[in-house]
């Protein structure tokens, strides 16, 4: 069976009455291949073959209208491979491309046929999960999915053990539209980070407005640099025979205008988490 482009055509007697018809026929095989290449391109991540970002965007879009019109809950898991640049730096990209093709096909494997796994890029990926009876099921899958991953992944000849963290943001309680359920979700897997990885959180309130701090104050940090807001306090080392002075630990401190003498505890994981940490170095 391949497909064809028909026309056909009415060839008339002199008397005006149809006589014959003249089909043509012609292939468009190569022709539908394409367009298919071009669609598969434009919606399916080349590295995985999961969908990509478009897609995911234009499916839970449609998911989120069709929940709310039926008064149902959807499930926005946000997933991120913990450490994954070290794996790359470590053993090469194309040791990285093989984990993430068979963390995409664990991930397959691990939810139903009806919800979607996507890549987004990267080692990020984000699995939807329609119409779920409660947030424990969400909770269950999330953890199923950290049982699946936690498994040795084989990698030319050698086993690699991965973890990952993930962010959980339901439809309609943590928003009704993609971009801040995506948001959320992000925000929950950081938190995911911060608990130690390997683990799920699920989004609240108060992640946002620590989200936004960590924002601002990244926003100040970058401002201190420009400003020379930084000075060095020394810490004298003693040896505690002879109760000599004999070295100092330099310390950075920051000297807000407004704030006053900040905590390294508060600023420094945030300089380093950002990339501010080689500049202020």
């Amino acid at each position: 069976v391949i497909p064809v482009w028909q026309t056909i055509s009415i060839v008339s007697n002199a008397r005006g009455e149809i006589d014959h018809f003249i089909s043509i026929f012609s292939d468009i095989s190569e022709k539908k291949l394409s367009e298919e290449r071009i669609y598969h391109l434009a919606h399916y991540d080349v590295l995985t073959g999961l969908p990509n970002r478009s897609s995911f965007q234009n499916e839970f879009e449609n998911m989120l209208v069709h929940a709310g019109r039926h008064g149902r809950r959807v499930a926005l898991l946000f997933l991120d491979l913990d450490h994954f640049k070290r794996i790359n730096d470590a053993s090469g990209h194309p040791a990285g491309d093989e984990l993430l093709r068979q963390v995409a096909r664990r991930l397959k494997e691990t939810v139903r046929d009806e919800d979607m796994v996507a890549r987004l890029g990267g080692d990020e990926f984000t699995v939807l999960l329609d119409d779920i009876a409660s947030v424990d099921s969400a909770s269950y899958v999330a953890g199923k999915i950290l049982q699946q991953l936690s498994r040795p992944f084989h990698l030319d000849q050698s086993d690699l053990v991965v973890t990952s963290s993930i962010g959980i943001s339901l439809f309609p309680n943590d928003g009704t539209d993609v971009a801040t359920l995506l948001k959320n979700a992000d925000t929950a897997m950081y938190r995911a980070k911060e608990q130690g990885r390997n683990n799920f959180q699920f989004f609240t309130v108060e992640m946002n407005t620590r989200a936004l701090e960590r924002l601002s104050l990244e926003s100040a940090l970058r401002g201190a640099l420009e400003h020379n807001e930084f000075l060095l306090h020394y810490q004298p080392q003693v040896d505690i025979r002879s109760g000599e002075i004999i070295g100092v630990d330099a310390l950075v401190r920051w000297q807000h205008p407004a704030q006053g003498l900040v905590p390294p505890g508060v600023f420094i994981p945030v300089a380093e988490a950002s990339g501010l940490h080689l500049p202020l170095g």
